[in-house]
């Protein structure tokens, strides 16, 4: 009676082509064997569904990541080792989100600080080191917030002093030594 229900679950599930009664009857005496039968047409078509749905994930990344071969072709020159095209459609899809992410920094790094070159020029002359250019632009940003906040404090301890000299005056002769003059304007 077990046998009977699992080889009825197991024909529902696989849809052999026969019904449950004319397997039981084809095999009679030998259920395990039929039972055995089913559940390699199972395990198969389990493998072949899972196969679509990877081929089915190629597809869809090749269309994301506008390569200039077909999936078709990608799939039969990787045929049977879907699982590596898959990781490699895969880290080239987070290869080309990471590189537009750090374009689009750049770019708005060169819109606040005005560097000098386009985001374009620069860009270019980084073409495969974004990175770099990201890390550079932000320490340059980062210079520049700290020389702003220097200044401040120079302005706000020559109104506090008065030393006979404007702020912008002992900031030009105090060029890249602004911590000098704020230590010699606190001393006064």
């Amino acid at each position: 009676q077990d046998q009977k229900a699992e080889i009825v679950s197991l024909v529902a599930a696989t849809s052999p082509g026969k019904s449950a009664e004319e397997l039981l009857a084809a095999y009679a005496g030998r259920e395990e064997e039929l039972i055995k039968n089913l559940k390699k047409m199972q395990a198969s078509q389990m493998r072949a569904s899972q196969l679509d749905l990877k081929k089915e994930s190629i597809r869809n990344l090749v269309d994301e990541i506008a390569l200039p071969k077909s999936a078709d072709v990608l799939l039969s020159t990787y045929e049977g080792r879907e699982d590596a095209l898959l990781n490699n459609l895969t880290k080239m899809k987070s290869t080309q989100e990471l590189k537009s992410s750090q374009r689009a920094s750049v770019r708005s790094l060169v819109d606040e600080m005005k560097p000098g070159k386009s985001a374009e020029e620069l860009l270019a002359t980084y073409e495969g080191r974004e990175g770099e250019l990201v890390r550079n632009l932000e320490k340059m940003k980062s210079k520049q917030e700290l020389k702003s906040s220097k200044q401040a404090s120079v302005r706000t301890l020559v109104d506090d002093t008065n030393p006979g000299k404007s702020a912008e005056e002992l900031l030009a002769l105090y060029d890249g030594r602004e911590d000098e003059l704020i230590k010699n304007l606190e001393k006064m």
